[in-house]
């Protein structure tokens, strides 16, 4: 890591930003910090230790129906050890304004999958109402096992990061996994 730092031929190496990650691929940067992933531009291949995010979700997850009436949920199969990435939030990226005309429409339904983009201002959205991934079962914790992230990889553009999830503590096999969806 250090020495494609010194290089520059890493992403954050060229922008004097820190590896997000350690040699496991554990995050070990304070959330609310931006991770810049290594991208097209880097010299570095696949295998670089600052691709993380980008390879996808590397753990066997499963959708469940809660027991308490909280609806769908997703657990781990596996044991996540800390700071793991886990999954990425996604789906469509829409603007603010029709963010604000769907939401009042996800209130009557009784459910929501809107997710603001406001790292640095809030112009995006991400809703995963009807596209995205498992990530879009993950229920509202105030005592989360996964924290947010903000990740850049192709683009830099600070009002759209990719939101990734990582595991805040150790997580058991069997465990449901939940995030604070008021954490910033």
């Amino acid at each position: 890591l250090a020495e494609a730092a010194a290089g520059g031929g890493c992403c954050p190496g060229a922008s004097r930003n820190r590896f997000a990650y350690n040699e496991s691929g554990q995050v070990r940067i304070r959330a609310g910090l931006p991770i810049y992933e290594c991208n097209s531009r880097c010299r570095c291949g696949a295998d670089c230790p600052n691709r993380v995010v980008q390879r996808g979700i590397r753990y066997d997850l499963c959708i469940f129906r809660t027991p308490d009436g909280r609806g769908w949920g997703v657990r781990t199969l596996q044991r996540i050890r800390k700071n793991s990435f886990v999954m990425e939030y996604v789906g469509e990226i829409i603007t603010s304004e029709e963010a604000e005309r769907r939401g009042q429409v996800y209130d009557r339904q009784g459910a929501t999958y809107l997710f603001d983009l406001d790292y640095v201002e809030d112009v995006y959205t991400v809703d995963a109402a009807h596209y995205g991934n498992i990530s879009h079962f993950v229920n509202h914790s105030c005592d989360p096992n996964l924290q947010v992230y903000n990740v850049f990889i192709e683009n830099l553009d600070q009002r759209l990061p990719r939101i990734a999830l990582f595991a805040t503590r150790p997580i058991r096999a069997g465990e449901e996994l939940t995030f604070d969806y008021n954490m910033h």
